[in-house]
């Protein structure tokens, strides 16, 4: 089991967590803003782990890439997917670690599947005023033979400082929705307009017995800034997560034990995924990066809380 990095700065504290790369906790004047699974070890339903190189299922774990079909380990053998790229499944290496700020690394050097050398870097830090701030580099190797795709994508259980999901508003700035299959949750269709009980994500829809395992797209674009979204308990106190400028896309799923997948220690449970791509890109193609021998491109994340009780940032 992973030996927790501990970072704070005023009244944020942070467990970062080199399995996976991501949050095993983070709170604000003692108050969660996301599922912790400190007593767990390893995230259960990858909780807080960044997903590259890419988020999300491909279907049969088969896809092109200029030409050469490759064939990536299946690793959600009931929907018969590659799921959520590898680096969430792998120990990062601690780089550096201070008071309140740890960068960790992890170095890829292919495998049959996915046969390029890649590079990343993750640093978390916090700031007693901004919250918690990731950067993500992902680099492609110069030793690499041909391009590759790229996909980026983090799994965040958000929790609105300590409140039962069932007790919140979710704000998401989507406006449309990409069916996707029941058995395997692969695109099975072209998107629409939001319908049902979640059509007014754009503006807050109360959570109180709504489950999803759906993919949003028609993400509003800030332009320079970070795309936001928010849990808000009925206080209007809450968490506001910031997604990379390149997010297109959030799966939003909820963890709920009356369907067999409760969250340990909370039962249900809030996971708001940004995605820079949807479900099967790689075979299909969609909003899909590339980066060549050599280039390397980087994401920024983050949390905070917020509430009447706080100042705006």
């Amino acid at each position: 089991m992973s030996t927790y990095l501990d970072i704070q700065s005023g009244h944020y504290r942070c467990e970062v967590s080199p399995f996976g790369g991501g949050l095993a906790s983070l709170t604000f004047q003692g108050e969660n803003l996301v599922a912790p699974y400190g007593d767990h070890g390893f995230p259960p339903l990858s909780a807080q782990t960044l997903l590259a190189p890419w988020p999300n299922r491909t279907a049969d774990g088969v896809f092109a890439h200029e030409g050469i079909i490759h064939r990536l380990d299946i690793t959600e053998p009931g929907r018969m997917t590659a799921i959520h790229g590898f680096v969430a499944s792998e120990e990062w290496e601690v780089l550096d670690h201070g008071e309140t700020s740890v960068r960790l690394g992890l170095r890829f050097p292919g495998q049959p599947g996915w046969p390029w050398p890649m590079r990343y870097e993750v640093t978390w830090s916090v700031e007693e005023d901004a919250g918690l701030s990731g950067v993500v580099t992902i680099a492609l190797e110069d030793a690499a033979e041909s391009s590759c795709p790229l996909g980026f994508g983090w799994h965040p259980y958000l929790v609105a400082r300590g409140a039962h999901v069932d007790e919140c508003t979710l704000t998401v700035p989507v406006s449309t929705s990409l069916p996707l299959d029941p058995q395997r949750n692969l695109p099975a269709g072209p998107e629409s307009p939001i319908e049902g009980a979640v059509a007014g994500l754009a503006s807050g829809v109360p959570l109180r017995g709504v489950w999803l395992d759906h993919c949003f797209g028609g993400v509003e674009s800030p332009g320079e800034g970070m795309i936001r979204a928010r849990l808000l308990d009925d206080g209007g106190r809450g968490v506001e997560l910031l997604a990379d400028a390149r997010t297109r896309w959030f799966q939003i799923f909820t963890a709920d034990p009356a369907r067999r997948e409760g969250y340990p220690g909370l039962g249900r449970a809030l996971a708001v995924e940004p995605m820079t791509c949807p479900p099967n890109a790689l075979r299909s193609g969609r909003d899909l990066l590339t980066l060549n021998p050599g280039e390397e491109f980087s994401f920024h994340l983050g949390i905070r809380a917020i509430g009447p009780d706080l100042p705006e940032a």
